[in-house]
């Protein structure tokens, strides 16, 4: 019997000089909670450079989630909120307000290769 599907995304943001740590407390106290509820599990954080922030460079925050199998994925793609009604306007508000701290941003969605492990 095969293991589920297990999907990764990874959010790569690119932020401006001097506003890492401005980014990194909005996506983890506005981003992250409506993450966790439409299922998303937070596997991992990772920045470059790498330990401190140095205000007068750009900084690439990570963040890694995962979900299980297309039922998961699609759960936090069409995400609802509590009370049945869509959250993409919350997303899209999200990203609108931190855009002035960055320089772009991508999501990547990766699974394994068909035949590694």
């Amino acid at each position: 019997m095969s293991e589920p599907l297990r999907v990764l995304i990874l959010d790569e943001i690119e932020v401006l000089p001097g506003m890492a740590n401005a980014v990194r407390e909005a996506y983890r106290q506005e981003y992250a909670p409506a993450a966790t509820a439409r299922g998303m599990k937070l596997e991992a954080a990772w920045q470059n450079p790498p330990a401190i922030d140095i205000v007068e460079l750009p900084a690439t925050l990570f963040w890694l989630w995962s979900v299980e199998g297309e039922a998961g994925w699609w759960k936090q793609r069409l995400s609802r909120k509590a009370d049945g009604t869509d959250e993409r306007e919350d997303k899209l508000a999200f990203w609108q307000g931190i855009a002035p701290l960055i320089s772009g941003r991508r999501r990547r969605m990766l699974t394994d290769q068909q035949g590694d492990a």
